[in-house]
């Protein structure tokens, strides 16, 4: 019940402790350090009170009949609201007309040629679309707070957003929530953006989940979470169909990995029966995320799931990652 194996003992367990490891993820290949002996060091950071999160609202130009920047009104919303980024970091990729052929090349420094190609300066299009997701018309109602058939709306919009943008390369979903990670705006809502081209960590993570399958004959994420779910001593919330657990490459302290128990590839495949279940594992792991220390938990989280330029993605499985910024 310690969670400690019988066969190592206390002894071999207060010397790896004192140890600093290092630990790979097989997703990107990278090497993290470990140093649990850290966790004795004095704190001394700051502290956050309770924010006091309810129906109250709260001045936002995400809020319903708001008027937002750019002089375009809100809608009423009763729920979700989905509507083009006013400042997308992505846009449309347009013809070229004449004359702007080496206008990528550009970026080279003064004195350079730019029909020459120089691998100091590489650069290439960058199209899509950028969108904002509002979660609720209450400002002060984060996922948490929602009630669960709410987020099952959510859940669903994501879902719609996921299928509508496929003729897109890429679309990720995420969302940054606190002043503490950047966000800018309070309104509980998401981003999604929709590329032309594979983000560079989807990229990594499909090159080594396609290496795993190859080699294996199994998708990478369902093998790990059938090896986590035989120790269980990193998982948070388990359902039927969800385990929330921190994974073992886990950079924070609070990082947590969301992995379905069946093999899925995209957001848009779910079952009802996942969609009930996602919604109540959620608001579990996220009530656990403000109660930690009692304040409206800030994270940055993403889901990602398969690419759409290829058929094949039987090596994919859908996840979601979690990072605290603590």
């Amino acid at each position: 019940s310690s969670g400690i194996n019988a066969e190592y003992g206390v002894t071999h367990f207060s010397v790896m402790f004192r140890m600093a490891t290092q630990r790979r993820n097989p997703l990107t290949g990278e090497w993290i350090i470990v140093s649990p002996h850290r966790i004795s060091r004095p704190w001394g950071g700051e502290k956050s009170s309770s924010t006091g999160q309810g129906f109250t609202k709260v001045s936002s130009y995400l809020s319903p009949g708001a008027t937002r920047s750019n002089g375009v009104a809100n809608p009423h919303y009763p729920s979700t609201f989905v509507f083009p980024n006013d400042f997308s970091a992505l846009v449309p990729l347009q013809e070229p007309s004449a004359g702007t052929s080496g206008e990528l090349a550009s970026n080279a420094c003064s004195g350079t040629d730019p029909s020459e190609e120089d691998e100091l300066f590489q650069s290439e299009a960058a199209g899509g679309e950028c969108h904002v997701m509002c979660f609720t018309p209450h400002s002060n109602l984060s996922l948490p707070l929602m009630k669960q058939e709410d987020i099952q709306i959510v859940i669903r919009e994501w879902m719609r957003q996921s299928d509508q943008l496929k003729y897109n390369t890429y679309v990720q979903i995420f969302e940054n929530k606190g002043a503490m990670v950047g966000c800018s705006n309070s309104h509980p809502h998401c981003q999604i953006w929709s590329s032309s081209f594979l983000p560079y960590l989807i990229s990594l993570e499909d090159s080594h989940q396609r290496e795993y399958f190859a080699k294996h004959d199994s998708p990478l994420l369902v093998k790990y979470l059938e090896k986590e779910l035989m120790c269980k001593t990193r998982v948070i919330e388990e359902s039927k169909h969800w385990v929330a657990l921190v994974p073992y490459w886990a950079k924070w302290p609070f990082e947590l990995l969301l992995l379905p128990t069946r093999h899925v590839t995209k957001l848009r495949d779910l079952t009802e029966e996942e969609i009930v279940d996602l919604s109540s594992t959620m608001k579990k792991y996220l009530t656990r995320y403000d109660n930690l220390y009692e304040c409206s938990f800030p994270y940055s989280m993403g889901w990602h799931e398969a690419p759409n330029n290829t058929t094949n993605t039987s090596h994919w499985q859908l996840h979601a990652h979690y990072y605290p910024p603590l």
